[in-house]
């Protein structure tokens, strides 16, 4: 990967970031069909800083934070920059450390805390943003409830009708400061995961494959979880800050239970009906995604891929 600057590495600077700020713009119309393409918008930034190095990962965000200004705002660049930006950036810059012992041998900077330091300047984002708006649970859920009530009677149902769904709907918003963050994460983790392939695949990556079912998480980031979760019941800004810290320290922990299980499932003739069960139940009921992140919590003590004796494989 080069960091030089040239011609060639600002005019990719350039299509990366118009292309980034394109599929981030498409949600703008509310369609649901256009929530894949905004999914990839870190995608772009992701392969001019992991193939290009970091000065076009820089350009390709401020090219795209200038076209949503131009375009959308200064609050849609905004947030471009803290939530893609800024934390695709740093983190290929992360994935390219390396460092060489006395003998020659080359030790890269580990996956795991590449992905924690994601998650923590996801988390930091995720707060700034809820802080500058006012996020308030309970003043956003009674907004949820209205109109989730005016919806029902213009439906031709009657105001009481929507009584039963309340607590879900409140408990949905309550859970929102910390499902973006992991939700997030993970989704800035798969465009850095598919920007690698691309990158590799055209010899633009130096990072040599690696067996990504061996990602560990550090054990601190276990006990951020567990006090912030503890934090999160308190009212007001300080349980909002503990619930987005708490989301964010579980996203790389589901990572590891989900490596947990494409190691233990290696070798097995049940393999991708396991995988696609798993898959496939956390995408239609998230809150599913908690046993895995606890498999991920559990692994550090417990040790499951320790006793796995099956060889490199996804």
């Amino acid at each position: 990967m080069t960091s030089k600057t040239s011609i060639p590495t600002l005019l990719i600077a350039t299509a990366a970031g118009l292309a980034s700020a394109f599929a981030f713009a498409s949600l703008v119309g509310g369609s649901v069909g256009v929530l894949p393409v905004f999914l990839l918008s870190p995608l772009p930034i992701a392969l001019a800083a992991l193939g290009w190095g970091t000065l076009a990962g820089l350009g390709a965000s401020g090219i795209a934070a200038g076209a949503l200004q131009i375009g959308l705002g200064t609050p849609s660049a905004v947030v471009l920059v803290l939530s893609i930006g800024l934390p695709i950036v740093a983190t290929a810059r992360l994935l390219a450390r390396r460092t060489a012992d006395t003998t020659g041998a080359v030790s890269w900077y580990p996956l795991g805390l590449a992905v924690s330091a994601l998650a923590t300047l996801v988390a930091i984002a995720t707060a700034v943003g809820g802080l500058a708006i006012g996020f308030d649970p309970q003043a956003t859920a009674d907004q949820v409830i209205a109109a989730f009530r005016a919806s029902v009677v213009a439906a031709g149902g009657a105001a009481g009708d929507a009584a039963s769904m309340e607590p879900l709907l409140r408990a949905s918003v309550r859970m929102m400061p910390a499902f973006f963050p992991a939700f997030w994460t993970l989704v800035l983790v798969g465009n850095l995961a598919i920007a690698a392939r691309v990158a590799r695949r055209f010899a633009l990556l130096a990072r040599p494959i690696e067996d990504t079912t061996a990602i560990v998480v550090p054990i601190a980031a276990g006990l951020v979880f567990a006090a912030a979760t503890a934090l999160a019941f308190l009212p007001g800004s300080p349980g909002l800050l503990a619930a987005i810290a708490a989301g964010a320290a579980f996203a790389p922990h589901f990572l590891v239970g989900l490596a947990v299980l494409h190691r233990v499932t290696r070798g097995s003739d049940m393999r991708w009906i396991v995988l696609a069960f798993v898959y496939g139940l956390v995408l239609l009921v998230p809150i599913a995604g908690l046993l895995v992140g606890l498999v991920g919590l559990t692994e550090p003590f417990v040790g499951v891929r320790g006793r796995s004796s099956t060889g490199p494989g996804a």
